[in-house]
């Protein structure tokens, strides 16, 4: 029996952009939209001071080349690695000052070019294998993204995003791309529903290592494992979301293995 993919191999970046921009459609409070709003400006007013304002991470950006990476004759560009790479470092960034450690730039760097190759492998055997994605699946998957994110409508989604500097189109486009791939890893792969004996051996092996742990422990009150019909469900999708990243991990170890991919970073 095969499973839709609904995990996302790759999202649209500018969607992690639209996360902040979009505090004013969200349903918080007038206090809560006021304190994104003045972070977003003092992140912002940081930015524009320049490398070592205040104590704001400032991305590396200096020496990419035009051309990130080329893949099956088709490129990454600069413009578009950067466009996956800020939100990432943006990211990384405030983990790493809560932590009070640095980002690892160029570890980052790879991580973000290789889930990119990833993706464009995906999609370009999505063409290849001729999937194709009716429009209404598109302004279905907006409209679940601009709910996602917070915002009251759709257009106020694409509002946020062109403030942001992404059109409507290039959004359009980008998600088309995502579905193709899903709808491509959902055809491709062979992913079989959890067995009762695969749920409850799982349970079983929890609760072995819960028990296990509060022999170890002198807490009293350590949490214990739920009943097993409590969980039966969360452990049946965690099963399956385990088997379809592996089927994923296969389908892309034998893409990059036919693959001709340049990197340039």
């Amino acid at each position: 029996m095969t499973h839709r993919f609904r995990r996302r191999v790759a999202r649209v970046a500018v969607t992690v952009v639209a996360v902040a921009a979009l505090a004013a459609c969200s349903g918080s409070s007038d206090e809560e939209a006021d304190t994104a709003s003045q972070t977003a400006g003092d992140a912002a007013a940081a930015t524009s001071a320049g490398p070592g304002a205040g104590d704001t991470p400032q991305a590396d950006l200096a020496g990419l080349p035009d051309v990130v990476a080329t893949v099956n004759g088709e490129d990454i560009d600069q413009e578009e690695f950067v466009s996956a790479y800020q939100p990432q470092f943006d990211q990384a960034a405030a983990q790493a000052q809560q932590a009070g450690s640095d980002v690892e730039q160029g570890e980052l760097k790879q991580q973000t070019l290789d889930f990119m190759v990833n993706n464009l492998l995906l999609r370009q055997a999505a063409d290849e294998a001729g999937v194709e994605i009716a429009a209404a699946e598109v302004d279905a998957d907006i409209a679940e993204l601009a709910t996602s994110n917070g915002a009251a409508s759709t257009a106020d989604f694409f509002t946020a995003l062109e403030e942001q500097g992404f059109s409507e189109d290039e959004v359009r486009a980008e998600v088309e791309n995502q579905l193709k791939i899903e709808k491509y890893l959902t055809d491709t792969s062979d992913v079989e529903q959890p067995s009762g004996d695969d749920i409850r051996a799982l349970y079983d092996e929890l609760s072995a290592q819960q028990e296990a742990s509060g022999e170890d422990s002198t807490d009293a009150a350590a949490p214990t494992i739920p009943p097993f019909d409590e969980v039966q469900a969360e452990l049946e999708q965690q099963l399956l979301s385990e088997a379809q990243s592996e089927a994923v991990d296969g389908i892309l170890s034998d893409l990059r293995g036919d693959a001709d991919i340049t990197s340039n970073l």
